[in-house]
C-alpha cells in the first residue's frame, strides 16, 4: 500500500468510522482541563513559594 492509499483510507476512517463527541461537549471538557490546569500551576507556585521562604529562613540562621 503506498503512502497516498494510506492518506485517502484514514481520512475515510476518521469521517465515516469514528464516533466524535459533540462540540458543546468537546468546550465544556476543553474549559474543565484549562481550569483545573490552572488551579494546578497557582497550588505548585504557592508551594514552590512557600519551600523557597523557608530555605531563606533556614539558611539565614548561619
Amino acid at each position: 500500500m503506498n503512502f497516498i492509499q494510506y492518506i485517502k483510507d484514514s481520512f475515510e476512517e476518521l469521517n465515516n468510522h469514528m464516533t466524535w463527541i459533540s462540540r458543546e461537549n468537546a468546550q465544556k471538557t476543553t474549559v474543565t482541563v484549562a481550569v483545573f490546569t490552572i488551579l494546578f500551576a497557582l497550588g505548585v507556585a504557592g508551594v514552590d513559594y512557600v519551600f523557597q521562604q523557608g530555605l531563606d529562613n533556614f539558611f539565614k540562621l548561619f
